[in-house]
C-alpha cells in the first residue's frame, strides 16, 4: 500500500455492489450520485406455499453470513429452511463486470422426503435515513431567480457559539458545528442543535444553552449586482416564540414560528454589487428556528425561489421483456436503470405496496392470485416469485440469475439481452470467482477452529452499510452490526484490526473514516458513543505489519489532533479538568470504558457524579495512546513531540496511583472536591471499592504500575475467584458484592478487553497466560459457531453461550487476531512495548528475519508463527524459545532496557 495523502476519505475502497442494505438480505447497489439513495436486491428462499422466512438483518431471521472476499466482489449468505442444514440455500453473489452481479442459489435437501422450494428476488429503493431518526431525506429540487446566489445553511463558513459547548470541537458523528438532521429541509441537514435559541434541549433531549449571541458567517457569489435585493431564509421554527438575528449589524431578520418549513422574505436596505457577499448573523437568543438554506435575490423575484422537496422514490418503472426472462427497473430518484435477470424457471412477477415484509409475506403466503398484494401502501417491492423449484431426497439444485445497472432502459434491457447470451458460462465465472471465497493458509493445529474464523471473517466483511452521514457526504461504512446505523468509535478499532488479518486496505479504509485533517475545526476525531481510542491500537497493528513510514507521516498528525482533544490538551474539551490529572469522559457520553452496566459507571450516573468523578480506563487508555505517538514521533524525527508525549505518559501515570486502592488490590473511580482535587475512591455503602474489574486492572495495558501492583493485578486476572472464568475475563471481579449473573458486561465475558490483557501479558512475558486467554476464547468461539452458526456480542459466564447481537463484528472481533497470532503463518505479534519495524518473510512463510523496537525494560514475548518444521532462531539478544504448537515460536526475551533487537528464524 501507498498513496496514504491520496486516500482522505471517510469512504471505504469497495465495489458499488455490496451487502449494504438496512432491511432485508441481499445485494445492494450505490448509485454513481452517491446521494444516500440505495437500490437493494433481496434473494431469499422459502417453502412453496407453505412457509417464508425474509431475511431480515436487524433481528435474527434463519440467514448467515457463510463466506466473504475481503473486497467483497464474492461472498455467501446461508438461508437455513428446516433447521440444521437439513433444508437450506446458499445464496452467493459474484462479479459479471463492474457493472452487473451474477446470483448464485444452492438448493439443498438434506431430508428423507421430497421438497418444494421457491425463490423470491425482492427489489426495492430507499431515500437515506439519518441515524436513529424516523423519517427519510427525499432530496429536493431548487428554483432561483435569474441572478440569486444561494447557499446551503449548514455550508457556512464560520460558525460560534456565544457560550462554550465541550462539544463544540467534537461534534457527534462528524456533523458540522451546529448541524442537525430537520424532517422537511431540502438536503436533510440544516443549522439547528440550539443555534441561536433559547435556553432548551436538543434532538436527543440534552440540554441546549441560551443562543444569545451566536453567529454564522456565509459567502455568496452574486454573477450580477442587485439593486433591491432580499434575503431570503427557509427555516422551520417550531417554538412558540419568532427567532430573531442581527444581519450585518444592519436590520434584524425574524422568523415566526411555524409548522413546517417555510421562507421568510427580508428586504436590505442597500444594493449589492457583484461578486462575493459576505453574510453575518447573530442570533438574538430567542425562539427555536432551524435553518435550511439562504437565497440574495431582488425584492421583486422573491416568490420564485422555492425549494420543492422530491415525492415517493420507491415506486419504479417497470418494464418486463417481452420474450426474455429479464425487466428492468428505472427509479424516480435513481439516474441508473436496473435489470434483472432469471433462470428458465416458471416465474410471477409481482408488486407489494407494504412497509415491511416480515409480516406481510407470511400473510399473504396464500395469495396465489394477486399480482399485486395491497398493504399499508407505505413501501413498494417489486418480486420476482419463482417456483416451485422441486427437490428430490438428497437432491442439490443451482439456479442462475443476475442484476445490473445501466446509464438508461434501453441500456439496460441491451445489457440484459448481452448477459442472458452469456449463461452458459455463468457456472464457470462462479467457480472462478469463488476462489476468493477460501481461507488463507493455517497451521494444521488449526483444524478444528475453522468454521469459527470462516464465520467470523465473513461477519466482518459483510458488515457493511450504505448510506452513513458524515462530514456532508454519504459514505459506505463497517458497522458493528446492521442494528447500530450509525458510526461507532470505540468498536470500529478493533473491527479494522480484524480487517487487518485479511485486507490491510480495508484496515486502513476503516482507520481513516475516524482520522480527521490536522486542520479540522469541529471534529478533532470522528465520534460517536464511548471515548475509547481504538484508532490508535489499529494504527499500532498497521504500523507493525507495514513498517510504513509513509502511513506513519499521514497518520501522526491526525491522530495527534485525537490525542490532544481526547486528552482535554486542545479545542476547548473538558476531559482533563480535574486537578488530580485523571481523565474524565462523561462530557461526551455516558460509557467510560464501553461497558454499559459497568457498576461504579452506573454509581457515578445514580449519583450524579460526572463533574466530580474520573473513571481509570480513560487516564490508561490515554497513557498507551501517547507510548504509541512517541514511538511514530520518533520515527519521524519529531524528537521534541516524543519527549512531551512520554512526559504526558509520565504525569498521568503518576495521576493514575491516586486512584490505588490497596484494601482491594484494584484501582478505583477518583472522586473529587468541589474545587477538583482528589478525594477519595468511590465505595459502596460497605466501603468497598466500587471498581474491581477490568476498569480497575487497566493500568496494567498502560504500562503504569508499581511491581506490587502488577503481581497483585495478575493474580486477580488469573484467579477463578476474581476475575478468570471458564469463559475468560470476566468484567466484574466474581467476589464483589456488586457482580450479576444476569448483566450486559457485568456477568458476561467480552473479547475487547481481554485482548488488551492478552497484549499485556506479552508485555510482562507471561506466555502462558497470553495464550490461556486466546485458546479459551478460540475454543469457545468455535463451539457457539459449530452449535448456532452465530457471532455473538458476548458470552454468559454460567452457561458459555454466546448473546447479544448475533452478527457483531465490532468488539468480537479479536477472535481473528488471535487466530493469526497462533496459527497464521506469517504473523509476528508483539505487545504492547514492542514495535516491529521491520520484517522479511520468505514467500512460503518458513523463515523470517525482523527488527524490533522495544520501549521498555523487563521481560516480553513475541509470538512469530511460521510453517512447520524444526526453526533454529537467533537474535541479537539472549531469548528463551518455546514451540507450543508446530509452527509456533514463542519468544521470550529479558531487557535490561529498551533497545533494539534482531531476530532470524530459518530451517
Amino acid at each position: 500500500m501507498g498513496g496514504y495523502h491520496a486516500m482522505q476519505s471517510h469512504d471505504l475502497s469497495l465495489p458499488a455492489w455490496g451487502p449494504y442494505t438496512k432491511r432485508y438480505s441481499g445485494i445492494s447497489h450505490v448509485p454513481a450520485a452517491n446521494d444516500g439513495v440505495r437500490f437493494d436486491l433481496s434473494v431469499f428462499p422459502g417453502m412453496y406455499r407453505r412457509r417464508v422466512d425474509v431475511p431480515n438483518v436487524r433481528f435474527e431471521s434463519g440467514f448467515h453470513p457463510w463466506a466473504a472476499a475481503p473486497d467483497l466482489s464474492c461472498y455467501t449468505f446461508r438461508h437455513e429452511l428446516l433447521w440444521k442444514d437439513q433444508l437450506y440455500a446458499d445464496i452467493s453473489f459474484a462479479p459479471l463486470g463492474e457493472d452487473a452481479r451474477l446470483i448464485r442459489a444452492e438448493l439443498h435437501n438434506n431430508t428423507d422426503a421430497p421438497q418444494n422450494l421457491v425463490l423470491h428476488y425482492m427489489a426495492s429503493a430507499w431515500d437515506p435515513v439519518p441515524s436513529y431518526r424516523g423519517f427519510s431525506l427525499p432530496g429536493c429540487e431548487v428554483s432561483l431567480p435569474e441572478n440569486a446566489a444561494f447557499v446551503w445553511a449548514k455550508d457556512y463558513d464560520t460558525l460560534d457559539f456565544s457560550i462554550h459547548r465541550p462539544n463544540e470541537c467534537l461534534t457527534w458523528d462528524g456533523l458540522r458545528r451546529g448541524e442537525e438532521a430537520v424532517p422537511g429541509f431540502g438536503q436533510g441537514y440544516g443549522i439547528g442543535t440550539g443555534f441561536g435559541c433559547s435556553e432548551g434541549k436538543g434532538p436527543f433531549g440534552q440540554v441546549m444553552p441560551s443562543g444569545k449571541g451566536d453567529t454564522v458567517t456565509f459567502t455568496l457569489s452574486l454573477t450580477a449586482p442587485l439593486h433591491t435585493p432580499c434575503l431570503c431564509v427557509r427555516y422551520w421554527n417550531p417554538a412558540d416564540e419568532s427567532s430573531e438575528y442581527d444581519v450585518n449589524g444592519q436590520v434584524t431578520l425574524r422568523l415566526p414560528p411555524c409548522q413546517k418549513p417555510s421562507i421568510a422574505i427580508l428586504p436590505l436596505n442597500a444594493s449589492i454589487p457583484a461578486g462575493k457577499f459576505t453574510l453575518t448573523l447573530t442570533a438574538a437568543g430567542v425562539g427555536g428556528a432551524k435553518l435550511d438554506c439562504l437565497a440574495l435575490c431582488e425584492q421583486a423575484d422573491a416568490g420564485n425561489f422555492t425549494v420543492t422537496l422530491r415525492g415517493d422514490g420507491s415506486r419504479p418503472q417497470a418494464e418486463p421483456a417481452a420474450d426474455e426472462n429479464y425487466l428492468t427497473l428505472q427509479y424516480p430518484h435513481i439516474q441508473e436503470c436496473y435489470g434483472i435477470l432469471w433462470d428458465d424457471i416458471t416465474t410471477h412477477i409481482r408488486t407489494i405496496e407494504n412497509d415491511e415484509l416480515d409480516i406481510f409475506l407470511r400473510d399473504t403466503v396464500h395469495d396465489h392470485v394477486n399480482a399485486t398484494l395491497r398493504g399499508n401502501g407505505k413501501g413498494h417491492y417489486v418480486n420476482l416469485f419463482m417456483g416451485p423449484i422441486p427437490l428430490e431426497a438428497g437432491q442439490t439444485k443451482v439456479i442462475y440469475g443476475a442484476v445490473c445497472a445501466a446509464p438508461d432502459a434501453s441500456a439496460a434491457a441491451l445489457r440484459c439481452h448481452e448477459l442472458l447470451t452469456q449463461r452458459s458460462d455463468w457456472e464457470h465465472v462462479w467457480q472462478q470467482a469463488s476462489a476468493s471465497l477460501a481461507a488463507p493458509p493455517a497451521l494444521p493445529a488449526a483444524e478444528s477452529l475453522a468454521l469459527g474464523q470462516q464465520l467470523m471473517n465473513a461477519v466482518l466483511c459483510t458488515n457493511v452499510v450504505y448510506p452513513v452521514y458524515t462530514r456532508g457526504q454519504y459514505i459506505r461504512h463497517y458497522t458493528p452490526g446492521r442494528w447500530w446505523d450509525c458510526v461507532y468509535t470505540w468498536d470500529s478499532g478493533f473491527i479494522g484490526m480484524g480487517l487487518a488479518q485479511t485486507s490491510l486496505r480495508n484496515a486502513f479504509d476503516c482507520l481513516n473514516t475516524y482520522l480527521m485533517p490536522p486542520d479540522s475545526v469541529d471534529a478533532a476525531f470522528l465520534h460517536h458513543g464511548s471515548m475509547v481510542p481504538t484508532q490508535f491500537y489499529l494504527y499500532a497493528e498497521l504500523l507493525n505489519r507495514t513498517g510504513s513510514r509513509e502511513l506513519a507521516a499521514y497518520c501522526y498528525p491526525r491522530l495527534k489532533l485525537y490525542y490532544r482533544f481526547f486528552t482535554g490538551q486542545e479545542g476547548g474539551s473538558t476531559t482533563a479538568n480535574l486537578h488530580s490529572g485523571l481523565l474524565r469522559p462523561w462530557d461526551y457520553f455516558y460509557n467510560s470504558g464501553g461497558w454499559d452496566d459497568y457498576p461504579p459507571q452506573q454509581e457515578v450516573h445514580r449519583r450524579r457524579l460526572q463533574a466530580s468523578c474520573a473513571p481509570v480506563v480513560t487516564t490508561a487508555h490515554a497513557i498507551r495512546c501517547a507510548k504509541i505517538l512517541a514511538y511514530t514521533a520518533r520515527l519521524l524525527g519529531e524528537t521534541t513531540d516524543a519527549d512531551a508525549f512520554d512526559a504526558d505518559a509520565l504525569r498521568l501515570g503518576r495521576s493514575l496511583q491516586t486512584a490505588w486502592d490497596e484494601e482491594s488490590g484494584y484501582f478505583g473511580y477518583l472522586l473529587h472536591d468541589p474545587s477538583g482535587d482528589a478525594a477519595d475512591i468511590l465505595r459502596t455503602e460497605q466501603g468497598l471499592n466500587y471498581d474491581m474489574g477490568l476498569d480497575g486492572a487497566s493500568p496494567l495495558f498502560a504500562g503504569t504500575c508499581t511491581e506490587p501492583q502488577k503481581e497483585l493485578l495478575w493474580q486477580k486476572l488469573q484467579s477463578p475467584e476474581h476475575l478468570w472464568c471458564a469463559c475468560g475475563l470476566s468484567t466484574v471481579d466474581q467476589s464483589a458484592p456488586y457482580y450479576r449473573r444476569d448483566g450486559y458486561w457485568n456477568g458476561a465475558v467480552w473479547m475487547p478487553y481481554q485482548w488488551m490483557f492478552f497484549k499485556s501479558a506479552l508485555d510482562a512475558g507471561l506466555a502462558d497466560f497470553a495464550y490461556r486467554i486466546a485458546d479459551t476464547a478460540l475454543t469457545l468461539w468455535q463451539n457457539e459457531c459449530a452449535e448456532s452458526y452465530c457471532c455473538f456480542e458476548h458470552f454468559m459466564i454460567e452457561s458459555r453461550r454466546g448473546a447479544g447481537w448475533h452478527q457483531f463484528s465490532g468488539l468480537s472481533s479479536p477472535i481473528v487476531q488471535w487466530f493469526s497470532a497462533y496459527y497464521r503463518p506469517g504473523t509476528l505479534t508483539t505487545g504492547f512495548d514492542a514495535f516491529v519495524r521491520h520484517t522479511d518473510w520468505t514467500p512460503d512463510n518458513s523463515a523470517l528475519n525482523a527488527t524490533l523496537d522495544f520501549t521498555a525494560a523487563g521481560r516480553s514475548t513475541v509470538l512469530a508463527v511460521l510453517q512447520p518444521g524444526p526453526k533454529a532462531v537467533t537474535a541479537s539478544v539472549p531469548c528463551t524459545v518455546t514451540t507450543r504448537h508446530d509452527g509456533l515460536l514463542e519468544l521470550t526475551f529479558a531487557l535490561d532496557a529498551p533497545c533494539t533487537v534482531t531476530i532470524s528464524i530459518h530451517s
